[in-house]
């Protein structure tokens, strides 16, 4: 009893230490922030699954919760300890705070700049996150590479920790320093006794082996082969945007997913196209790919059951482009999954109240849900086109030249490409005119959507994307202040745009990243203005799931 009242009133001390330390009086109190995430259940029709598919659907779910536990590691050093406090005390700010702490999985607000609610420490996100020692700057860290190029390539390792041990720099192994890795490892395994779909089952194997092993490249070609499994899962550390200092280590999420077959159909038209969509590219021709694996490519509409880790904090993503590995991609393309569920209660609650409030009144009756689908599809099929690899340099990942320019220049990129695609199925007759417009209209209205996101790597790409557009004239303002468009200059600075990104990618140029990020991904009053006006409509989802 004297514990629990200790760890409460030290954790009220941890929040009002914070609340007073607040030096930008417009960052709204916890309680007002809280309010920005709507609640939300997120559901699933199972009922077609027998006792066996619920079984596996359960393991995979515990598993996820596993991985989850992982990010919470990964993404500050006194998250997991700050949770347990807050837990334990009953006042209505401990609450609130306790909530908000486990939106943003640990005490760094990754919508308002990164800034500390609650405990003691660094007022800003560290960008090691907990990647690397936290006093580690990014010089020493490329001073010691450089003396010691025989660790090279454990320190920059996806799947590596990096600690002191003296003046020393070690890597240790993901599978060692997480000792969670090795009960998802037994619990994968279980899934897969369970499983009754044989490319599904080998690749839960596989990726059982990969998690105790820190190399993915097998499991990765595996899962590409489970092309009409009911239930899927995406586990492991797979994406870089917590790496704040270089992009390099990966973090841990888990999505369980079920497919919805009748949705899946409609994405034929794309898939059919990838190819065409990479040699139609408005860049110079020596760059494109004489194959963008479109027949490889795996196209699927999935619902949610469970979000976990990376997937899962602030933000909740829609839509996934995986593998990341380009010696995956290039050989067996991508899948690229939709998310219909979270989709469509984003639309619901959020798109559509943000194009009333900020588009012309004659745009907003063309903002449409299908639209939106239709464009986060695109948005992921992009993701596969364009250079993995720098041009005359096979060794070189894109992802490694950018360094911790890259997840925002690559989600520019899969934005814009998204909507220049639009431009070749007008072409090529399979969407209209009037289709064109709904999504030129849900588009504009889902940039205001991302930006509101603050300054991670999808809320700067949206910036990129604003910015530019409005410079080339290409989305204009109404008398009244309102958002519209000039169809003239709008796809031809939509090709502008995408040329540029291209560009950079392709010949590994991060001095332009960095030139084009800080030119254009940058917040300026006239949005701060209509972001103000969109403060009372949700800024995303508080979620919660079956399992």
């Amino acid at each position: 009893m004297f514990k629990n009242a200790f760890l409460s009133l030290f954790g009220l001390f941890l929040v009002m230490s914070c609340a007073f330390s607040e030096d930008n009086m417009d960052i709204p109190p916890i309680s007002d922030r809280l309010n920005e995430y709507t609640p939300i259940e997120i559901k699933v029709d199972l009922s077609k699954f027998d006792k066996k598919k619920m079984e596996l659907i359960r393991l995979l779910t515990n598993a996820g919760h596993m991985a989850d536990e992982i990010f919470w590691k990964q993404s500050s050093t006194d998250g997991i300890n700050l949770r347990t406090d807050h837990s334990m005390v009953l006042s209505d700010i401990m609450k609130q705070t306790f909530e908000y702490l486990k939106i943003h999985y640990g005490p760094y607000d990754r919508v308002y700049g990164n800034r500390r609610f609650c405990g003691e420490g660094p007022a800003i996100k560290p960008e090691v996150s907990n990647f690397y020692p936290q006093d580690m700057t990014k010089e020493e860290f490329e001073s010691y590479v450089k003396a010691h190029p025989e660790k090279k390539e454990a320190l920059e390792s996806q799947y590596t920790v990096v600690k002191r041990e003296g003046k020393e720099l070690v890597a240790v192994p993901y599978h060692k320093e997480y000792i969670q890795v090795y009960d998802i490892y037994n619990t994968l395994l279980r899934a897969a006794d369970v499983c009754d779909h044989p490319q599904f089952k080998k690749y839960l194997q596989l990726r059982a082996k990969a998690l105790m092993t820190d190399d993915y490249y097998e499991s990765d070609m595996a899962w590409m082969d489970v092309t009409d499994s009911d239930i899927d899962v995406v586990i492991g550390p797979i994406e870089n945007y917590e790496d704040g200092l270089f992009n390099y280590k990966t973090a841990y999420e888990a999505a369980v997913l079920v497919k919805d077959f009748e949705a899946t159909k409609e994405l034929d038209v794309f898939k059919a196209n990838i190819n065409n969509f990479e040699q139609l590219l408005p860049y110079d021709k020596k760059y494109i790919r004489s194959n963008a694996g479109g027949s490889d490519n795996i196209l699927s509409v999935m619902n949610v059951v469970y979000f976990g880790g990376d997937c899962q904090k602030a933000v909740k993503t829609i839509a996934s482009s995986l593998p990341n590995d380009p010696r995956v991609t290039d050989v067996k393309g991508g899948k690229k999954q939709m998310f219909k569920n979270m989709m469509e209660a984003k639309f619901d609650k959020i798109v559509v109240p943000i194009a009333k409030e900020i588009l012309d009144p004659k745009l907003v009756p063309f903002v449409d849900k299908h639209a939106f689908t239709s464009f986060v599809t695109l948005h992921e099929v992009s993701h596969t086109l364009g250079r993995g690899f720098v041009y005359g340099n096979d060794s070189l990942p894109v992802r490694r030249a950018l360094k911790e320019k890259y997840s925002a220049i690559e989600e520019t990129k899969a934005d814009i490409l998204g909507m220049y695609n639009h431009k070749h199925l007008l072409e090529m007759g399979l969407i209209t005119k009037d289709e064109m417009k709904k999504s030129i209209a849900t588009y504009i209205a889902g940039l205001y959507r991302s930006i509101r996101f603050g300054g991670e790597a999808h809320g700067q790409s949206n910036l990129v994307q604003l910015n530019f557009l409005q410079e080339k004239g290409a989305i204009t303002k109404t008398k009244d202040g309102k958002l519209t468009v000039d169809d003239k200059k709008f796809f031809p600075a939509v090709a502008e745009l995408s040329k540029i990104i291209l560009t950079l990618q392709a010949e590994g140029d991060y001095n332009k990243a960095v030139e084009v990020l800080n030119q254009y991904g940058k917040m300026t009053k006239e949005i701060e203005k209509n972001i103000e006006k969109l403060k009372s409509i949700p800024r995303d989802l508080n979620t919660t799931y079956m399992f």
